[in-house]
């Protein structure tokens, strides 16, 4: 036993000494008890128990690869041999703890400084842990979960001079501690000694033993968890003891102990015992055998306690974001164990994918991806979960975000449409009623339509305020049978107590259809069935109906009828007359009304002032219009900043700038259009889709339609703007006119594949004048960029459109080019055909103008037998043509004095006397412009020319203007009937203002550059010049004047040249080519 016990301790003087060159010998001397043999007597400390136990096979996982060297030496020192202290002097051991305590500073200092390195790291994320999408299950590295957050002493506590009592007072005094300031391995080298003192901690004392190792967040006090956890009976193990050693094994990234452990406490543990940490974990980690595993344990233990423990409460508090990519990796799990054939994984692999789903869809946030829930939901289908209940969740999920979010909308309805399409879809109330408000929200009434088909389909009665919402709906779609039946159904169910508020859907029915008339029938009807008297807002409609219409009087009428009533107009009556006028660029009758309200005490409204603008902007008064929308802006701003920005305000102030940048855009000031862009966005001035409508025209006005098709394609999606079909069609129309036909085409498939928007008037009429221009073989062919088009010209797009478009949709349509807002019978004749008669004229196809007007005549009588047919003054033009071309002038005429009627309607201002000179609003001084044309062949045909000088000057007199080919036409007649002088005459009068010269087009030797470049883009627009044609017209008659006898040409040319500078140095500088018409009238040259 003497030479053991030397053998020790000569090792372990190497140990603790081996700094020294040499090997240091202690000089041995036992203790003076040894030699008596008192052992017993002796005070052995607790490393002593330590040494008498077994050593382990192996050393547990948490106490391999150390990464301090220092450390390792230090715990070899201390633990791994121990020190004899009964065999050494009290000299010699006390020289031995002086120098070990010397060392264990030196230690403490260097752990101290690498804790200061590692402090700014922390625990890292799950995500971070993944290895090529696997957890790591092996032990943390020191350098990552470091030892503690304060520098605290690691030495271990001697408790040789304590009693069994002051033992028990530390450990409770550290155990009760703050867990910042707390040496763990102090506090397990107390709860050692207690062991060996055979004291056992109360269950409250080892639950917070358990907590304080599972909370450090060093590797010691983790793994020391699970020898505790060890060494408690498995009949005495709680949930508590599984709740720590679980979240140990987690922190040590060791999932499958942890799911061990799971199952073995959902065995026999009734209570909590960490469920919803290790599902999240295993959840986060994407490790889903391990899921599903601790799911089953979970579902069993329900099964056998019944306890009220939620799996998912860990879970659920994740961003939706994240429990949505969760769930796709559930479901593709589920997919995988269906496809693998095994019934023993696959039944409740789908089970938790529908769990999983239904957490999601579940929660209320705009955070998500709606396509990657359309996708979730596919999938889930394609596995056979209940489908339908997913579908009702996801579509509720859509509907709850915010109504700006237009793609949650949307895609909650693509959902809805799908899923009615199968018979086991049964939507409840809660959904119907969600579904009610969010497409009254996104005025998407073709859905609304289903949702009253799915409400008396499952359902029996509609809630009041689904009815109230559908009513308000399909009424704006101008559908008044039905809103009239729905409307019964509210009287019969809910009394008259409402009318006030239920009554006005029956009217604005009336007023999206254009149809003042059967309004005032529904006001009469109202009166005598249930005694309704109409308050103003029905007025309002009424009114609003009549102006919709273009009626200006009965508008007037009815707004005098408010007066005898005793009811005051209020500023939506005031705006709606105002609008009226503005639109038709009456700027006079517009500020009447304004000044009537403002002596009445009306407060103006934004709408008034809007009026304003719009009138001033019509009459090219861009700078008072534009000082007006300042003057808004800024009284706006200060009002905002006094009560809070409100959005109809911000609303009427976006609609006042857009009515001048249209017109900007329309007048061809291009650059005041993007000058006013800016001063929009300096001003906080909010842009929509009417302000992106005018800059992409003004883009395709400059022939640059890519530009327009970016703010189609980014801006406008950047901004939360869905594009419309009008967008489609301003930038269908810019490639038209580029001549890049191909793109017209594409735009077209994706605006109804992509978008899924329906084809509209706007986009009709491009591909009208595509269809045009394809029968005239007028561009460059494509068959691959046109192959919609194989077979299908002018006549097929017609009957397409007929097919396509609804007739209530035009009705609806406020006063275009071409579509003027007319009952839904008459809507598409009075708008499609006066255009393609039009087109046909220009063909030159007068059989075809004839046929389709005679079509037109029989669809409108078939439509209602008593209506007589309208003949809008486009439709005169295209039947001139067709008259001229057969000869037939005597009806050519009658359509001239016809549409000199009409335009006594259309273009008259307010009150004003078509007898007096200056009857015509500025808008519509054109309006004669095709027909003024045609009337001079018809005149020139009959011999009739002189007539032509009266004729212009009646239109002059009420206030029409000749267009540019209108005075060129006139220049040409005149020439024809051999009217030189008078040709030249108006010539210098009329066109030769707007000449820049032959040098503005530089050195051309081509005729097509000069026809190419004919109007210089630096031109003012409207200002008439003269064609090419028109001088070589006048060419060939000053050729003819040189032929004339000596004298009479002489003088001839003199006065020419007196009256017509201009004109004259014009033909004498017109570069000569081989052309048709240099060559048919310029023989002699």
């Amino acid at each position: 036993m003497i030479e053991r016990a030397a053998t020790c301790l000569e090792n372990g003087g190497k140990h603790v000494l081996r700094l020294r060159s040499k090997p240091f010998r202690t000089q041995r001397s036992l203790h003076s008890a040894f030699w008596s043999h008192g052992a017993g007597d002796i005070n052995l400390p607790v490393w002593w128990h330590a040494l008498l136990q077994a050593p382990p096979a192996s050393p547990p996982q948490w106490l391999r690869n150390e990464t301090s060297p220092n450390l390792q030496h230090t715990k070899s020192d201390v633990t791994s041999f121990g020190l004899l202290e009964f065999l050494y002097p009290v000299r010699t051991l006390a020289y031995i703890h002086k120098y070990v305590n010397e060392r264990t500073t030196i230690l403490r200092r260097h752990r101290r400084s690498q804790l200061a390195a590692q402090r700014s790291r922390t625990y890292t994320s799950a995500a971070d842990r993944l290895e090529n999408g696997v957890a790591r299950t092996e032990e943390v590295d020191e350098h990552t979960i470091a030892e503690s957050t304060l520098d605290v002493d690691f030495s271990p506590i001697d408790t040789s001079h304590l009693t069994t009592g002051e033992i028990a007072a530390k450990f409770h005094e550290l155990l009760v501690a703050d867990e910042r300031v707390v040496n763990i391995r102090q506090l397990w080298h107390l709860h050692e000694r207690l062991q060996e003192l055979s004291i056992s901690l109360d269950p409250g004392d080892l639950a917070q033993l358990f907590k304080r190792l599972s909370n450090s967040p060093g590797r010691f006090g983790l793994g020391k968890t699970m020898v505790l956890f060890d060494s408690i009976a498995l009949l005495e193990r709680r949930g508590i003891h599984y709740t720590c050693t679980i979240a140990a094994a987690l922190k040590q990234r060791d999932l499958r102990t942890a799911v061990a452990l799971h199952g073995q406490a959902a065995n026999h543990i009734d209570g909590s015992f960490g469920s919803s940490v290790v599902f999240k974990y295993a959840i986060e980690h994407a490790d889903w055998e391990a899921t599903l595993a601790v799911w089953q344990q979970y579902g069993d233990h329900r099964r056998l306690y019944s306890r009220d423990s939620n799996i998912w409460d860990d879970v659920d508090p994740l961003p939706l974001s994240q429990l949505m990519e969760h769930a796709r990796g559930a479901i593709d799990f589920a997919i995988s164990s269906v496809e693998a054939s095994n019934p023993d994984d696959a039944v409740p692999a789908r089970k938790l994918a529908l769990a999983m789903l239904q957490r999601a869809l579940d929660v209320r946030d705009p955070d998500f991806d709606p396509l990657l829930q359309a996708e979730l939901v596919e999938k889930a289908q394609s596995i056979e979960l209940p489908g339908m209940n997913l579908c009702q969740a996801a579509i509720l999920q859509d509907l709850s975000v915010n109504t700006k979010s237009r793609e949650h909308g949307e895609c909650g309805l693509n959902l809805y449409r799908t899923a009615r399409e199968k018979p086991e879809f049964v939507p409840d109330l809660v959904l119907l009623q969600t579904l009610s408000r969010r497409c009254h929200d996104l005025r998407s009434s073709d859905d609304m339509y289903r949702i009253l088909v799915d409400y008396r389909k499952h359902h029996i009665d509609l809630p009041q305020d689904s009815h109230r919402l559908l009513m308000s709906q399909i009424a704006r779609h101008g559908d008044f049978n039905t809103v009239d039946q729905l409307f019964q159904e509210w009287v019969d169910r809910y009394g008259i107590d409402q009318m006030s508020e239920i009554a006005p859907h029956l009217l604005h029915a009336c007023y999206r259809r254009g149809e003042a008339d059967r309004a005032i029938a529904v006001l009469e009807n109202l009166r005598e069935k249930y005694d309704y008297f109409p308050n103003l807002r029905a007025w309002n409609i009424v009114i609003a109906t009549y102006s919709r219409i273009g009626n200006c009087d009965a508008a007037m009428g009815l707004s005098d009828r408010l007066a005898q009533l005793n009811i005051q107009p209020d500023s939506t009556t005031y705006g709606i007359l105002m609008g009226m006028y503005a639109r038709r660029s009456d700027y006079d009758a517009t500020m009447r009304i304004y000044e009537q309200a403002v002596s009445e005490g009306v407060k103006p409204s934004f709408d008034m002032a809007g009026s304003v603008v719009l009138a001033l902007a019509t009459n090219d008064r861009f700078d008072e219009a534009k000082a007006l929308v300042e003057e808004v802006l800024s009284k706006s701003q200060s009002k905002s900043r006094a009560l809070g920005p409100a959005r109809r305000q911000s609303q009427s102030i976006t609609r006042m700038w857009n009515f001048l940048l249209t017109q900007y855009a329309m007048s061809g000031q291009l650059d005041k259009v993007f000058e006013l862009q800016n001063r929009m966005r300096e001003g906080g001035v909010a842009f929509d889709r009417d302000t992106y409508a005018a800059l992409m025209q003004c883009f395709c006005n400059r022939r640059l339609p890519e530009a327009a098709q970016k703010i189609l394609k980014v801006v406008m999606p950047q901004s939360g703007l869905r594009p419309t079909a009008l967008h489609f069609a301003i930038v269908m129309s810019g490639f038209l006119n580029n001549k890049d036909y191909r793109k017209v085409v594409s735009l077209q498939r994706r605006m109804v594949e992509d978008y899924g928007i329906k084809p509209t008037f706007s986009t009709q009429n491009t591909l009208l004048r595509l269809a045009s221009q394809f029968d005239q073989n007028a561009f460059y062919q494509d068959p691959s960029g046109l192959a919609t088009f194989e077979g299908s010209q002018t006549e097929n797009i017609l009957t397409q459109t007929l097919d396509r478009v609804d007739p209530m949709q035009l009705a609806s349509l406020g006063p275009t080019k071409y579509a003027q807002s007319n009952p839904p019978n008459v809507a598409l004749q009075t708008s499609y055909f006066p255009y393609t008669i039009n087109i046909f004229g220009r063909m030159r196809s007068f059989e075809k103008v004839a046929e389709t007007y005679n079509r037109y005549v029989a669809r409108a009588k078939k439509d209602d037998p008593d209506l007589e047919p309208s003949h809008p003054v486009e439709i005169l033009s295209a039947l001139m043509v067709s008259y001229n071309k057969t000869g037939e002038y005597k009806e050519a005429e009658k359509c001239w004095n016809l549409a000199l009627e009409k335009s006594k309607v259309v273009a008259r201002k307010a009150n004003a006397d078509p007898s007096q000179p200056g009857w015509v609003l500025y808008k519509y001084r054109f309006l004669l412009s095709l027909h003024l044309t045609r009337y001079m062949h018809t005149l020139f045909a009959t011999s009739r020319v002189g007539e032509i000088a009266s004729v212009v000057a009646s239109l002059e007199h009420a206030g029409f203007q000749l267009s540019t080919h209108n005075w060129n036409k006139y220049v040409q007649v005149l020439v024809h009937t051999k009217q030189t002088l008078p040709a030249y005459q108006l010539c210098e009068e009329n066109l030769m203002g707007g000449w820049p010269g032959w040098d503005r087009f530089g050195h051309f030797h081509q005729k097509r550059r000069i026809k190419k470049r004919w109007v210089p883009k630096s031109w003012e627009l409207g200002r008439p010049f003269p064609h090419y044609e028109t001088i070589v017209y006048l060419a060939s008659a000053y050729l003819d004047a040189q032929a004339l006898a000596y004298g009479v040409g002489k003088e001839l040319l003199k006065e020419l040249e007196r009256l017509a500078p201009k004109t004259v140095e014009a033909v004498f500088k017109m570069p000569r080519f081989n052309d048709r018409i240099q060559n048919a009238l310029l023989k002699e040259g």
